[in-house]
């Protein structure tokens, strides 16, 4: 069995593992950044309409703020994904 990465703990991020993470400086500030993918075989959810997700139409990558840890902001990158709507009849 893989070992998680030891960010993963911080989190509690369903059906995404973290990958990754670095810090960073931006104007004047330190933030952590955590880099998230999805877990192989846990159901996609739209992140639109929150419908499962079968095909997928856009996957496209996110970075969103969450809690701060400690001195640092806190940015999560997640790729988000988007259903691929029926064609009209």
């Amino acid at each position: 069995m893989a070992q998680a990465h030891p960010s993963s703990r911080l989190g509690g991020w369903e059906g995404y593992a973290v990958t990754e993470d670095w810090t960073e400086r931006r104007a004047g500030r330190s933030y952590c950044v955590i880099r998230l993918e999805p877990i192989r075989g846990y159901p996609r959810c739209c992140s639109g309409c929150g419908a499962c997700v079968f095909a997928i139409h856009e996957l496209q990558e996110r970075r969103v703020r969450d809690l701060p840890l400690f001195e640092h902001r806190a940015e999560l990158i997640v790729p988000r994904a988007r259903r691929m709507r029926e064609l009209p009849r």
